[in-house]
């Protein structure tokens, strides 16, 4: 038996290779085909005599402009995702063609690029078709269900019943709705200072409203629903918060029910829920 195996370059380059999962490999060549149509339109070029600035720039037009070739959005988790395999694939092209080492996940150059796939993603959350979503929604017969077990007018019951509505109103993902603040909502006025009925909802708002209050494209919205009173998030929201006392220091919107509610009428304890 060897000591060693005696393997050649091409036999490991060759393993290497299989371990790429196809699903992965296809998707770089899409990618790479999207973002090379992309720069054949605005005429960028990808060659040794480009600059990083240069290159920062085309990754910073990329990300705030690309769209699916119909025209249409790509959803908000797309938009980075593509990003992200389009300045690896550039990173690997410059490296393994031009001999040249680039950066564009921590250069300090790219950072506007970097920012620009923010942007792009913050302005497709508005649209509530192209919010990220951690699973497939579920249809409207089945939300009915779930939403039908929980008693509005205990502790418990109420929270998780506004949370089951405005957890699709609000689009929340992952531990978002734990940190919810009450300061996130505002009720909003019209030119006369009077209430259209919608709550606004964004994290930008706080309770002493520093660093201002950010373009409406950033917001999300509670609608009042006239047509099922009984789920309106704006009326549950409003309950949700009536039923607070000034014992509820804390402005978590999720708060721990009291078990002893029914005794003393103090629904939630100064504690949010964990």
């Amino acid at each position: 038996m060897k000591r060693f195996d005696t393997s050649s370059g091409t036999e490991i380059d060759k393993e290497i290779e299989d371990l790429t999962p196809q699903n992965t490999v296809k998707t770089h060549k899409y990618v790479w085909k999207q973002f090379t149509e992309f720069c054949e339109r605005r005429n960028h070029k990808l060659c040794a005599q480009t600059s990083e600035e240069q290159l920062a720039s085309i990754l910073k037009d990329w990300a705030f402009n690309m769209k699916r070739a119909d025209g249409t959005e790509y959803k908000e988790g797309i938009v980075k995702t593509i990003w992200n395999i389009s300045a690896e694939l550039v990173q690997k092209k410059f490296y393994e063609e031009f001999n040249r080492e680039t950066n564009p996940f921590r250069g300090v150059i790219f950072e506007d690029a970097r920012k620009a796939r923010t942007a792009k993603r913050k302005k497709l959350q508005a649209i509530p078709e192209k919010r990220k979503t951690n699973s497939v929604a579920l249809k409207a017969e089945e939300i009915s269900k779930i939403i039908s077990i929980f008693d509005e007018n205990t502790p418990d019951g109420l929270q998780k019943f506004f949370y089951q509505i405005c957890s699709v109103e609000l689009a929340w993902r992952g531990n978002e709705a734990v940190f919810c603040l009450t300061d996130y909502f505002k009720a909003e006025c019209d030119n006369y200072g009077q209430p259209t009925g919608r709550i606004e909802y964004n994290t930008i708002f706080s309770k002493t409203a520093q660093g201002g209050e950010k373009h409406t494209a950033e917001s999300k919205w509670l609608t009042p629903n006239k047509n099922c009173e009984d789920k309106c998030p704006v009326r549950l929201l409003k309950k949700m918060l009536s039923n607070r006392t000034p014992n509820n220091k804390t402005n978590r919107l999720f708060l721990t029910p009291n078990p002893d509610w029914q005794k003393t009428k103090i629904w939630y304890k100064n504690c949010p829920v964990t």
